[in-house]
């Protein structure tokens, strides 16, 4: 793989020893710092985003964001610097697991398995929530599972989350995430909030359980419209063993309205709630139907929604 660094360079204090990954906003790669030798996760912007004035914000932005959070569930913050091109890096830790992706890729997972990562996601946006910040782009990819850390997984990629008390980098008529987790009200354009996340963790908890994603489509159009006019296929009738209680709340996440769906925190509530066996896990006739209602709608997905993939 082409990277602007190699083995051996520096940047800052750390020293390059090999390349994790890359996307729109910059590469990541493993570095040691020279004088401690921690090892990190160093996130780089991109020589050709330089004049990208936004995409040096966000990298900022999602330094902040990091640092504010400061949850086991979200990579620990290190260190943020410039380059002496006015290029923007993050020093963050380095995250040893699997990602959720590759563990789809072999089948559903069992209930528990499942219930104990929507809960673990559902604790950390409850906590970047209490401080006004959505992370917009929740999905498999962004979900590491951490079996011998500290908590169960990490959510990754917060670099075009929204703090509520900073500045806005996109416009409002502007729609930004993945086509496949995205909320019908974000897929709009309209205001986000953890109203979002939540739908985002809904769509995580359907595909952990039936298989697949409530909608699918050979463009993220087709997608999109989807998730805006239909409603979400019944859960139950996919995964007939799993217990009612963890079917129905993976629904409500899935409502079309914002409004109804639980709250992160009331999410990890109901969790804990049917594992002590606090809640009914009988399954009734009520899985068999569809559970979320769609709002009949004439809205369209237009040009002014960019997606990213």
């Amino acid at each position: 793989m082409y990277s602007e660094y190699r083995e051996g360079d520096l940047i800052g204090a750390y020293r390059v020893e090999g390349v994790i990954g890359s996307g729109g906003m910059g590469w990541v790669y493993r570095a040691r710092h020279a004088l401690t030798e921690r090892v990190v996760a160093l996130k780089v912007q991109r020589a050709d985003a330089q004049q990208n004035a936004r995409a040096r914000d966000r990298m900022m932005r999602e330094a902040q964001i990091l640092a504010t959070i400061a949850h086991a569930g979200v990579p620990r913050f290190h260190e943020v610097g410039v380059l002496d091109d006015d290029r923007r890096w993050i020093a963050m830790e380095l995250v040893a697991g699997t990602c959720l992706t590759e563990r789809l890729r072999q089948g559903t997972m069992a209930s528990d398995d499942a219930s104990r990562v929507i809960g673990a996601v559902a604790e950390v946006l409850a906590a970047a929530h209490a401080k006004g910040i959505t992370h917009r782009d929740l999905k498999p990819d962004n979900i590491f599972l951490t079996p011998d850390g500290e908590f169960p997984l990490k959510v990754l990629d917060w670099g075009i989350a929204h703090d509520q008390a900073g500045v806005r980098y996109t416009n409002h008529d502007e729609a930004i995430g993945t086509p496949t987790y995205m909320a019908p009200e974000q897929a709009r354009g309209g205001p986000t909030g953890g109203h979002c996340d939540v739908y985002g963790l809904g769509v995580i908890g359907y595909h952990m359980l039936a298989g697949e994603p409530p909608f699918l489509g050979t463009t993220p159009i087709e997608i999109l419209v989807q998730h805006l006019n239909r409603p979400i296929p019944a859960l139950g009738p996919r995964c007939p063993d799993v217990a009612y209680g963890l079917v129905d709340l993976v629904e409500r996440m899935l409502a079309k309205p914002h409004e109804t769906r639980p709250a992160a925190i009331e999410i990890h509530g109901e969790l804990e709630r049917l594992r002590t066996g606090a809640a009914s896990t009988e399954y009734d006739a009520y899985a068999l139907g569809d559970a979320v209602q769609a709002i009949p709608t004439t809205e369209q997905v237009t040009s002014r929604i960019r997606l990213r993939t």
